[in-house]
Parts: structure tokens; sequence; C-alpha cells
């Protein structure tokens, strides 16, 4: 039956390719974008959108909490879509005006205006909410020249003029830099870094050369646990005891002096752009521009090392930066286009070869925005990696178009070349769609049909779509009929051709032992790298640009080298319900890490209750008091909020259509400190479990710490999976290819796994969101050159002489994908942004060990593995038959 469909089909295509040529344009043209026009998408501006969870245990009380949080800023009335009904029998009080509540959080702290004097004696509000400036210096001794302590001094002067335009945001004038801090700890009474000679060096080096060593003292009588009051405090020297002296060695300098080069902290007196919008004050990206500009002229003008910025802007550039990295992607395709023109000596094909891959990705569009007018950044990729997949097809159908065209022919080059190209398809699409099971939303972007997956996994079917029936049919036009359109030949073809088709074959067979023993010590010490050294990120929660980007830099780098860095079961119904929410709340707040003396609400209610007055005649809201009725709590709960001060961070919760009490949400400050490191993490998130009270659940203030958490959980476990089920299936797919030489192309994948795995670990890799989307695609990739070689494998013949005939057939075309690959990868180098760099780094690697391994590797392995030959080999036979003849 297959047969039969095949062979209408390829009949259909030889007879009438203009028919196939139209058909699928019609389809990948008139349809898509007519699908955009009616459902028109747009481009995200929104970084993290995707790099979400869904269906895990954390994301439900996460999801809760962001949905209600803003309600509970102005009132502990909530607007519910399904809002619980009045209990009828319950007396209600009126309706009573709601007021707007100010938030308590550490932006009500904010002092109205500060001495502009840089010396302080008590902490500055919000300093860590403050951009900073990191500069790299050769030593420690470097920060004690003179010199540069006086340039460093001047950069308030000559960057005057765009932080001048925060003023009206700000009460912050002074910058607080090294020079500043000591100009403070000077004994002689310097007003501010202008005034330091030579004697204020010397003695404020002696100074901090002596507090070093009591550094965590101070760190320890500062903290907010402390407050100078503890008995470390005693311990530090008095000229080491200010805070200027806990600033500079918190804030400004590193961990260790010993370190070169050695790195310097500056805090400018301007809030990053997350402090002011935490603050309600909106300010303009552009001032931010105008400030980092200044930054970099006048450390340029005086020599710095400028290694690192934070202003929390990165988020508001990406876009930009996007589009502009997409335009590499065009580079990338023109580069593809002459490699392709010069393979097959037509420039019309080059030209016919990337307007199939731009369709694809128009008629991928059409599909995707059935489902979600929303495009996210990550799915702009997608080209660049199309380019490098279907590039493979393109040099496949050029090399093995029949030279003897006719029906019989065109229909098995047809067979052959639409089976390998279908199992080189799913082998790469089968990852994409793994994913749409993953926790982790940008593996199935909208749940749960749509993701970065499910999108590059449909542009790959267009793709495949394409190549089987529009350029088949190309082919077929442009043999009857532009063959006078004569190409150019490429000078060195002939010597190109030699290395590969002649000489290669020769050193894969004479040396496959020495080959395969090295390529085994490649993959095996490539294994072992990887499982040590390749780990979720520590610092840098959402990489955007590259690491060399000043903001990226700060984020990567600043935490290791300075210090600072609704449920249905719960209901109060009874006396019994309070009693037990007090218990649980008074049990937390006792934990070691919380240790809280304030009492929360259900407390004071229970205090409250205890005094309140009852007489017969009138509601009772003393639980203790006989007259009191459980059917009463409901009015007193509403009414004990008149007596008792309710806030954001402490409050019952009503619905705002029925005033049902539907809940109650507390905040218990702890001391634990946040920190990206998964391990640390899981440690806090197993605490902050025992803080869970029966019928309820918790969530961090800043949803976005459950956020990060929830999702280097879901990466480790969704990445593993989908790269097993890839490998499954591929193993499927070799096996219905290659028979039973598919033990040697799984080996061979798993040798190019191990050691592209072990390159981006050595270049720095960790498993990010990002990383562990483009990681899942190396099995599909790392199979489709092997493929190659298996399906060029003869059918009979001895060992030796069927290896040779597959190198033969197959260098050419997989050379020529790899080296495509590899160019549309180093076209990305380039970029600003860490999504087109990681995916061009991947493609240049994932190119480069694909093509070794299964040149190197695959090919003299398969002289272990190939049945010995029974009978003639007819390759033997026309070699003794040539010698005979040249005897």
């Amino acid at each position: 039956m297959i047969e039969r469909v095949g062979r209408l089909y390829s009949r259909s295509l030889y007879r009438h390719p203009v028919l196939f040529l139209i058909i699928p344009l019609l389809i990948t043209t008139v349809i898509p974008f007519g699908l955009l026009w009616l459902f028109p998408i747009r481009l995200s501006q929104n970084a993290e959108i995707g790099f979400d969870t869904k269906d895990t245990v954390l994301s439900g009380p996460r999801l809760a909490w962001a949905r209600i949080q803003p309600s509970l800023m102005f009132s502990n009335r909530i607007a519910f879509s399904n809002p619980r009904p009045i209990d009828t029998d319950v007396q209600q009080p009126s309706v009573q005006p709601v007021n707007k509540r100010v938030r308590r959080s550490w932006a009500d702290n904010l002092l109205s205006a500060i001495n502009q004097v840089a010396c302080y004696d008590s902490p500055i509000p919000l300093m860590d909410h403050l951009s900073q400036i990191v500069l790299e210096v050769p030593n420690y001794d470097a920060i004690f020249d003179l010199k540069f302590l006086d340039k460093l001094c001047q950069m308030q002067s000559n960057i005057s003029k765009p932080l001048s335009r925060f003023d009206a945001f700000t009460p912050y004038r002074n910058i607080w830099s090294v020079a500043n801090m000591f100009a403070c700890i000077s004994p002689n009474l310097r007003v501010n870094c202008t005034q330091l000679d030579e004697s204020d060096i010397k003695i404020v080096r002696k100074t901090i050369d002596n507090c070093w060593k009591y550094r965590t003292p101070i760190f320890e009588c500062r903290n907010e646990k402390c407050q100078g009051q503890c008995s470390t405090c005693r311990e530090v020297p008095e000229e080491c005891s200010s805070q200027i002296m806990h600033d500079l060695f918190y804030r400004l300098l590193p961990k260790s002096r010993d370190e070169t080069p050695f790195l310097v902290n500056t805090f400018l007196p301007v809030f990053t752009l997350t402090g002011y919008i935490t603050q309600n004050i909106p300010v303009d990206v552009i001032l931010y521009d105008a400030l980092e500009l200044s930054v970099i002229d006048y450390s340029k003008k005086s020599g710095f090392e400028l290694k690192g910025l934070l202003m929390d802007v990165k988020r508001d550039r990406l876009l930009a930066a996007a589009l502009r990295d997409s335009i590499l992607a065009l580079l990338a395709a023109g580069l593809v286009m002459i490699v392709v023109a010069v393979h097959s000596q037509s420039l019309l094909y080059a030209f016919v070869v990337i307007l199939l891959l731009a369709l694809s990705v128009v008629g991928a569009l059409g599909v995707y925005s059935l489902f979600t007018d929303e495009f996210p950044l990550l799915n702009l990729v997608t080209f660049v990696l199309l380019i490098a997949i279907g590039s493979d097809d393109a040099f496949l159908l050029k090399s093995n178009f029949p030279n003897h065209l006719n029906e019989e022919t065109f229909h098995s080059f047809l067979t052959h070349t639409s089976f390998t190209m279908f199992l080189t398809c799913f082998s790469t699409v089968v990852p994409f769609f793994i994913n749409i099971t993953s926790n982790v939303i940008v593996f199935r972007r909208v749940y749960p049909l749509l993701c970065f997956g499910l999108f590059a996994g449909v542009t790959v079917i267009f793709n495949y779509f394409m190549v089987v029936s529009f350029l088949p049919a190309f082919l077929l036009i442009q043999h009857r009929h532009l063959d006078c359109f004569t190409g150019f030949k490429f000078p060195y073809r002939s010597v190109f051709s030699h290395l590969l088709y002649v000489l290669l074959p020769h050193v894969l067979v004479q040396g496959r032992y020495v080959l395969m023993a090295l390529l085994s010590i490649v993959a095996i010490g490539g294994a072992a790298i990887t499982y040590q050294g390749l780990h979720l990120p520590e610092y840098n929660p959402l990489q955007l640009f590259t690491s060399d980007n000043l903001h990226e830099w700060y984020d990567n780098n600043a935490e290791r080298n300075f210090e600072f860095v609704s449920d249905p079961f719960f209901s109060l119904k009874t006396a019994r319900d309070v009693h037990k929410i007090a218990r649980s709340l008074e049990k937390a707040r006792q934990l070691p890490f919380v240790n809280h003396q304030a009492k929360f609400w259900p407390e004071r209610f229970l205090d409250w209750s205890d005094k309140y007055p009852c007489a017969r005649g009138f509601l009772c809201c003393n639980m203790s008091n006989p007259l009191f009725s459980d059917s009463y709590l409901d009015f007193c709960l509403r009414n004990s909020t008149s007596f008792l001060a309710t806030s954001y961070n402490d409050t019952p919760i009503f619905d705002n259509q029925t005033f049902a009490f539907v809940g109650y949400t507390a905040m218990l400050p702890t001391t634990l400190k946040y920190n990206h490191r998964f391990s640390k993490l899981t440690k806090s998130f197993e605490m902050l479990e025992m803080t869970k009270p029966d019928g309820g659940w918790w969530a961090p203030e800043w949803w976005l710490m459950s956020t990060w958490f929830d999702l280097l959980s879901s990466i480790v476990q969704d990445c593993l999976s989908s790269v097993v089920g890839s490998l499954i299936f591929v193993a499927i797919f070799a096996f219905i290819q290659l028979k039973f030489q598919a033990i040697a192309a799984v080996v061979t994948i798993a040798g190019v796994i191990f050691t592209s795995s072990a390159i981006v670990t050595l270049l720095g890799w960790v498993l990010g969101v990002l990383e562990a989307v483009i990681l899942v695609l190396v099995v599909g990739l790392s199979f489709d050159y092997t493929l190659h070689y298996g399906a060029a494998l003869p059918d009979h013949g001895c060992a030796e002489h069927r290896i040779r005939e597959a190198t033969s057939k197959g260098v050419g075309p997989v050379t020529l994908a790899a080296f495509t690959s590899f160019l549309a990868g180093a076209s990305m180098l380039p970029a600003l942004t860490h999504a087109f760099y990681q995916v061009g780094v991947f493609l240049v690697v994932i190119s480069w060990t694909s093509w070794t391994f299964s040149t190197f590797f695959y090919l003299p392995m398969l002289s272990l593995t190939l049945p010995r030959q029974s009978g003639i080999c007819p390759y033997c036979e026309k070699t003794n038959i040539f010698y005979f003849l040249s005897y």
C-alpha cells in the first residue's frame, strides 16, 4: 500500500511539477498571510514570558499570591470570579467605605531628603536598590593610589549632567566610592575626596588593613538581629565599628583582598529601574541610557577597566537587541546561499532553497497565530536553527538527483531521499514535541498547545513538506527547462573532491582502530566533564545578553565577589478554627529562622475577644463567654477590623461582592537570605515548608523567588526526559533505516552528546532555561549525519568496500551540511543577546562534533559490526579486474 502511494506521488510529481510548485506556494503564502491578517501576532517585549512553570506544587500558591497581592495593597476585600455565598443566618454589618491603605514595605521608609555630605553615621535607606558600577584594578594596592582615587573622585562632576536628571526622583546626590569612603575614614576631617593627600592614604590603609581581620564581627554586629547590642560588637575596635567601615567592606570591597585583578564597587545616587517601579515612580529608560553612556565615556577617558553595571534595564533593552540580532540570521542565510550555489553551480537553486526556508517559517507563523497572538523573543532563533537543519536536505536532494532522468530513476531518488529526510526531520521534531509535557511553560508556550518547541517543530514539519514537494518540482523544472543557464565553476572543486572522495575513505579504512580509540577517549572524557561541570545557574536567574555585557557581568559575578550581594478547605467558622490558626502562626513566629515577636491578627483577635464586654440581648464576641455562639463569629471577625489594625502583611480577606470571609494572609519575616544557587534554595524552601498552616499554603512575597526555584527543579527533570525520550525515538529510527547497524549509530550519537555537552560546559555553559531548550536538540542534530552515511551504505559487498562506498556517496552532503551549520552558527557569534549567541555556539559545536564522530567514528566502527560477506564482493571483483587490466 505504501509503495503504491509512493509511486503514485512520484509519478504525479514527475509529470506535473508545475502543479507541485504552485500548490506548496499557495499553502505557505496565501493561507498563512490570511491567518495572520485575521489573527495578527505581536512580538512580546517581556523577556520573562514563558520562563515559568505550571501544574507543579509551588506554581499554584505562587499564581494565587501574584493575583491577590495587588488588591491587598488597597483593601482586604477582593473580587472573586466565583464568590462564596453569605451565610444568611449570620447578622451582617453595614458596608463601610473602603479607604486606600498604603503598603508597608521598604519603600515607605524612604527618607524625603538626606545630607549631601558623603559621610554618614547610620545606614543609608534603600542602599541595596541603588545603581552600581564595578571597576577592575590590578590588585589591592592599586585602590590606594592617589591618582586612581583622584580620577574616581572626579567621576561625580563628569557625569553630573545625566545624574541631575534623576534629582526629581531621588533624594541622594553623592557617589559612594572608595575615594569618598577613604575621605570619611581619614581622621583629618576631610570634607570630601577632593582633599585627600598621601598622608590620608597612609592612615586609611593602615586602618583598613587592621580592620580587615574583623570583617565577620563587623557584619554580625551591624545586622538586623544584633543592631550593635551583641557580644560580638565588643570584639570590634572602635576605629572599625563605624557604618562607613561596615559599608566599605560589605558593599565596596570584594570578599578577598588577595584576588588579582581586584574588583571595586561604586554606588550611584540613583535607584535601579526596579527600585523606582516598586515605589510607583515612573522613570524613562532613556535616562539610564544617557547615564550609562556617560559612565562608559568617562571610564575610557580615565583609563578605568569598567566590568559591570547594575541598573535593572536589561529587559527594557532586549527587544531592540533581539531585532538587531535577527539581522544576523539574514547574514547566515546569505552565507548558506553561497555554499549551496557553489555546490549546485546554480544561483537560482540557492535562492529557491532560501525561499523555501522562509516559506516554512511563514507557514508555521500562520499555524501559530491560531493559538496565540503573543510571539516571544525566543522564537526568533527558530529561523537560525532552520537554516542549519533545512540546508542538509538541499544538499541531499541535489547530490542524489539522477543524471539519467526518467520516471523510474526519479521514483527511486524520491523514495530514498524522502524517507531519509523524514527520519532526520522527525528525529529533530521529536524533542520539540516531547517538551509539550514539560512543566516549564517556555517549553510549551501556551499551555498545553503552543510553545517554543511546538513552533519550531511545526516549522521543521513545513520544511519537510516543502523539500518533498516544492524543491523536487523545482529540480525537475530546472533540469528540463533551465539547463541553459549554466552556473559558475568553483576553482578548487577538484582538489576538495579528491580529498573527500578518494583520500578520506582510504584514511578511514586504514586508520579505523586508531580513530575509534582516540574518539572513544574523547567521548568518555566528555561524559566525565559534563557530569562534573554542567550545573544549574548559581547567580543569574535569566540571562538576556551575552556574558561580556556590563549588566550581565554584574549579575553573573557580583554575588561571588561582594558580600551584599485560594484554598476551599480553609475556613474560620468556629472558635476552634481561630485558635488553630493562631497556634500555627505562633509556632511559625518561634521558628529559629523567623523569631518574630509581634503577634499576628488571629492572635490579636483572641486577645481582643477576651476583653470584649458581653451583655444579654447583644451579639457577644468574647469566645470564652457563655453568651458567645459560633454563628456570631463572622460578624465578630469583620467587626474586629474596626479596632484591630490590619495591613497588607497581616489581614483577613473578604469577598468584595458578598463580604464573605474567604481567607487570611500573613507575612513572616525570616533571616533566610535569598540565593540563586539551587542547593541553597532547596534548603531554604524546605525550611519555609515548616511555616505552612493546616488547610493553607505559603508563598514568598516576591513570587519570582518561587518561580526561579520551581523553574530550576523542572528544568533538570524535563531536560533529562526530553533527551532520553529523543534518544529512544532516534534508536527506533536508526533500527528502521540501518537495521542491525543501529547499535553503532546509537553509540556514535552518545559520543556526540557527551563531547558536545563537554565542550559547551568548558565554554562556561550552565543549565539555564535557554540552554535546556537548546540541549534537547542535540540528539536529533547528532543523528542526521550518521543517518546519511547509513543510508548511503550499500546492501552488498565486503565491509571495507561498503565503508568506502558509503564514504564516497555520503561525505559530500554531510560535509556541506556540517559546513553550512557551522557558518549559520558562526554568524550568530557577534550577537548581543544571549539566545542568539548560545544558539550560534551550539550550532558551531554540534556541527563539528557530529561531523567528526559520524565520519571518523561511525564509519570505522562499521568495520566491526558489518556482517561478513558470504560470496564474492562485487566491488572487490571490479578492483581485481582493474588490476588485471593494468597488469
